[in-house]
């Protein structure tokens, strides 16, 4: 068992952790629900209706006390039950396969709670894929998996893509790549998003590489009449892709 509790605190600390074991943390019974197909094991301090479940899928579920539970857990309040996940990989194969693909491609993204915002928002509006560049925050940050409330389990999402190979193959499968930048040359809403199409959104300070916006089909702002500089990439890119729910849902 102390092996185990040292494999959960190291998966929650340390990203060479989780990319040596290719597994991950999630807590609370949602996010254990949600991936319950690729649980490892479970660590319990408090029953949960969910254990049923999990032992039923032949799942191991260990027990510990509440003083040991509350050493491992991450967050302030503690929901007595955790889950070691297998972690899951994609190509970019995985985020073409739609037949019109909306595909968000995070390039430098640093904020754990906006890389969360961003592929919840991309599963709420049915988007075929994320994909994450290299430098991009670890999909399996602590912070980035409670924010995307189990989205993370709901939809492809690539990690650590070269991004200028990334690019190539979008082009290659006639993805149209569309920058969010604040010097675009049209608005948001000007855009037809009734084709297969890429959002690339960048850098909470420095925005998408000038280098990598050149690449791009097309270069959209959003408009603000407002006396705000500027939107957090989260929102930008939700204010983006529910626009083009909006057009794909009116034809």
């Amino acid at each position: 068992m102390d092996a185990k509790l040292r494999l959960v605190k190291n998966l929650f600390t340390k990203k060479s952790a989780r990319k040596k074991e290719k597994k991950f943390v999630v807590e609370g019974p949602h996010l254990a629900a949600e991936a319950v197909d690729w649980i490892d094991f479970v660590i319990y301090a408090k029953d949960q209706p969910l254990l049923e479940q999990l032992q039923k899928k032949n799942i191991s579920c260990f027990k510990v006390t509440q003083k040991e539970y509350d050493e491992l857990s991450a967050v302030e309040t503690p929901q007595g039950i955790l889950a070691v996940i297998r972690e899951q990989s994609f190509g970019l194969n995985a985020v073409i396969k739609a037949d019109t693909p909306l595909i968000v491609f995070c390039i430098n993204v640093q904020d754990p709670g906006n890389l969360g915002t961003i592929i919840r928002t991309a599963d709420a509006v049915g988007a075929s894929g994320v994909i994450l560049s290299k430098g991009t925050v670890d999909l399996y940050n602590p912070k980035v998996i409670r924010s995307t409330m189990g989205s993370l389990f709901h939809l492809p999402i690539v990690q650590e893509a070269e991004v200028e190979a990334a690019v190539a193959f979008l082009k290659q499968h006639k993805i149209k790549l569309i920058a969010a930048d604040l010097a675009g040359e049209k608005s948001h809403f000007a855009l037809k998003y009734n084709q297969p199409m890429a959002v690339l959104v960048g850098n909470e300070a420095a925005g998408l590489p000038p280098e990598i916006v050149q690449l791009c089909d097309e270069k959209v702002k959003i408009p603000m009449p407002g006396k705000a500089e500027s939107l957090n990439v989260g929102v930008s890119a939700a204010v983006i892709l529910y626009e083009a729910l909006r057009q794909r849902m009116n034809g």
